[in-house]
């Protein structure tokens, strides 16, 4: 079931738990309303019997209903809603759900501040991840990038730099536990553990000094060979790595969450799924290329808001211009359809479908006779008409502007070098040798190749090489003519474990090379796979290699049978692989194919960023190898991105106040109180990230108050009332007692008990 799917189904289990006819009110706070947006219109959430969808922070006033709190696990919000039922009764019953676990201690002071039959519900529905796409889960936090590799720098930043650095992995451990528990799955968990570089950014200091470890050297062939030459034995490593610290806090919370939810995962029949934790230095080639694929392209040439927002002119029916802004989600059949296709293929099927759709709607072109039948069935498909009409012109429009680009940056020419850089091999398969005859031309060129190119190009070019001369580096630079600044963007490539600069040392040979299979269906401008599309498949044909990507546990026995078995050569699944057989993602997937009930899960996480070539791969790996694929990431990344974001890694403390990172509220509290550069609760992390500018209830008002003088008039006429009614007292009690025994017999009379 695609994701977004199954957090509206989390989402839909909260509003409608007071069920029609009752009416309820529906209360948010920012983030949490964020997330229902991803997945639920305004509109369709008022028709489940919603009166009103109100923020929590707002001077909301008392109704007759029942509240709903969808909320996020804070202590300012809890504090909110006892506010509403403090001292006066702002809602009929309160039903709490918290899109996070909640802190026990918070959780007693609802129970305990709530009472009077007040508190109907309390759920913790652990839902707190953003699900960009169908397969596609991110932590939309850029500045995780900088936290996690950045140098700790001096004394004065490297306290709040750790300090950063451990709330981020906290938040990653959490956001990767909240999407297992909405797609009900409790995986093994395997993450990648680099030998040919020590542990990076703040890892790096916090390191033991003690005598290294010795590391088993990998058991597969191509591992081997790719990340730490043939020998026996490997570089030795010191500390942990990102991966495995990340990996780690996963195991910890789902441990957690397993001991409170023992009937978690329920039984659904599907094989015991793999997570992988991996980190953006697995493959830092993949954010520098060109790619190819439509949603890669686009987002890599044009000008798109968030992978989301497209702004353009379109030109309506009657020859005019409009501005536009385009939303590319799934609810745009034209851009599933074509974002995962070689651009090639893209305007191919684009092309077809649009002369299928303008021959299925030829009686709006005015040609042919039209009936009085045929026009009211025009007229009632005119919506949907105009939709695909300006859907297919949209897309058109974005091909043809990418093509355009394509020639004006000589990118055919760019491409081969990038692909035959991150590749090892040329396009017939044999080493290249003339890499810098091509290159040179390139970079001296001032016209058509822009500085970024130039960059993408010299980093490609020294992770080939593992290292260049300094001397060399420099000749390169100055034929790019590139700034201090973006110089830096390829100097910094050293956080992410790679050499810039050649040393004695032998070298580690970190890259995988990847020779063509000149099969059918292979792009030559695109030969260069991501190191996560290989993962995958190793895994799915059961030779991922156990000392590049250790399970955090004991690994299954299957998966050290099918190892002793077949080492390196075990021979591909059933299903097959993406190397051994010609592409078919371009074609439509049958229903089979897009029933994943039953199927093993296999979710890659990506630490500081993923391209939309890695996303791509969670849908075509999914469907050439028989895997429900899921990919996520503290953010997308696209090459401007990446490169803008290398640009300053380098600035020692980056982590203590990254670009694009969380920015404390101006009128918010202080840090947590912690121990300097240790970690703290995942609930101060909450507090502390999600605090707002606060707004109580409205003001009780106060008694109405008499008029004063209004009371002086009227004092004599109350004095004389006050005395008649107290002699009235008096003689009523004295009547009373008089006549006792008189009232005794009446209710005797009338058969009345004493």
């Amino acid at each position: 079931m695609p994701l977004k799917d199954l957090l509206k189904k989390r989402f839909t289990s909260a509003i409608q738990s007071i069920p029609p006819p009752a009416w309820k009110i529906l209360i948010t706070d920012d983030h949490s309303q964020a997330l229902l947006d991803t997945v639920y219109k305004n509109f369709d959430i008022l028709q489940q019997n919603v009166t009103s969808v109100e923020p929590l922070h707002s001077p909301r006033p008392p109704m007759s209903v029942d509240a709903i709190y969808l909320l996020t696990p804070t202590a300012q919000n809890v504090d909110r809603i006892l506010a509403d039922f403090n001292g006066r009764r702002t809602y009929k019953s309160a039903h709490l759900y918290f899109i996070d676990g909640i802190d026990d201690r918070l959780a007693q002071k609802l129970t305990d501040g709530l009472q009077g039959g007040v508190l109907q519900a309390f759920v913790e529905l652990y839902c707190n991840v953003w699900a960009i796409e169908d397969r596609v889960f991110s932590l939309k936090n850029p500045g995780a990038f900088f936290t996690m590799f950045g140098p700790l720098g001096g004394a004065a930043s490297a306290d709040l730099a750790s300090e950063a650095f451990e709330d981020d992995v906290q938040i990653a451990g959490r956001s990767i536990l909240n999407f297992l528990a909405t797609v009900d799955e409790s995986p093994l968990i395997r993450y990648y553990q680099p030998y040919h570089h020590p542990p990076l950014g703040p890892l790096a200091q916090q390191a033991p000094s003690s005598a290294p470890v010795q590391q088993q050297a990998p058991q597969s062939l191509r591992w081997r060979s790719a990340m730490g030459g043939s020998g026996p034995k490997t570089p030795e490593i010191v500390g942990d790595h990102l991966s495995k610290k990340i990996a780690t806090q996963v195991q910890f919370d789902l441990d957690e969450y397993l001991q409170n939810n023992p009937e978690f995962p329920p039984a659904n029949g599907r094989p015991k799924g793999v997570l992988f934790v991996v980190d953006r230095s697995m493959d830092p080639a993949a954010p520098l290329l060109h790619e190819f694929w439509y949603q890669a392209m686009v987002n890599d040439l044009l000008k798109i808001d968030d992978g989301v927002k497209y702004r353009y002119k379109y030109t309506n029916t009657v020859g005019g211009t409009e501005d536009k802004v385009a939303v590319l989600t799934e609810a745009d059949p034209v851009w599933v359809s074509v974002r995962h296709l070689h651009m090639k293929d893209a305007i191919d099927t684009l092309m077809t479908d649009f002369g299928k759709f303008a021959q299925e709607h030829a009686g709006f072109r005015g040609g042919g006779n039209v009936n009085m039948n045929d026009l009211k069935d025009m007229l009632a498909s005119l919506p949907q008409f105009q939709t695909q009409r300006e859907q297919f012109s949209l897309h058109l429009e974005m091909a043809q502007e990418c093509m355009s680009l394509f020639e004006k940056k000589k990118l055919s020419l760019v491409a081969n070098v990038e692909q035959c850089c991150a590749t090892g091999y040329t396009s017939e398969g044999k080493t290249p040798k003339t890499l810098v005859e091509e290159m040179v031309p390139l970079l001296d060129d001032r016209v058509n190749i822009t500085s970024l190119d130039k960059v993408r190009i010299m980093a490609l070019y020294i992770l080939f090489r593992d290292g260049v001369a300094d001397e060399d580096r420099r000749r390169l630079y100055q034929h790019a003519r590139l700034s201090i600044s973006e110089q830096d963007m390829v100097n910094n490539l050293i956080h992410l474990g790679a050499k810039v600069i050649k040393d004695s040392s032998r070298s580690s040979k970190s890259r995988i090379k990847q020779k063509p299979t000149n099969q059918e269906g292979e792009y030559e401008l695109s030969r260069y796979k991501p190191i996560v599309q290989m993962v995958l498949e190793d895994q799915s044909a059961s030779r991922l290699d156990q000392t590049n990507f250790p399970y955090l546990r004991d690994a299954p026995v299957e998966a050290n049978t099918s190892l002793r078995a077949g080492n390196s050569l075990a021979a591909p699944s059933q299903s097959g692989s993406l190397r051994s057989a010609r592409p078919t993602w371009h074609k439509a997937p049958s229903a089979r194919m897009n029933n994943t009930e039953g199927k093993q899960r296999l979710i890659i996480f990506i630490a500081g960023g993923m391209t939309y070539s890695e996303m791509r791969c969670a849908y075509t790996v999914g469907q050439a190898l028989g895997k429900d694929v899921y990919i996520g990431s503290t953010h997308v990344l696209t090459p401007e991105i990446f490169t803008q974001q290398m640009r300053a890694l380098g600035r020692g403390g980056i982590g203590a106040n990254p670009p694009g990172g969380f920015q404390p509220h101006p009128q918010g509290p202080n840090r947590p109180n912690r121990a300097p550069g240790q970690p703290t609760s995942y609930q101060n992390i909450l507090d502390f990230r999600h605090w707002t500018t606060p707004v109580g209830p409205p003001i009780i008002p106060p008694p109405q108050q008499p008029n004063v003088q209004h009371l002086q008039q009227q004092q004599p006429k109350l004095q004389h009332q006050n005395s008649y009614a107290g002699s009235l007292n008096e003689s009523m009690n004295g009547l009373s007692l008089a006549g006792k025994e008189e009232k005794k017999k009446k209710k005797k009379l009338f058969g009345l008990k004493i």
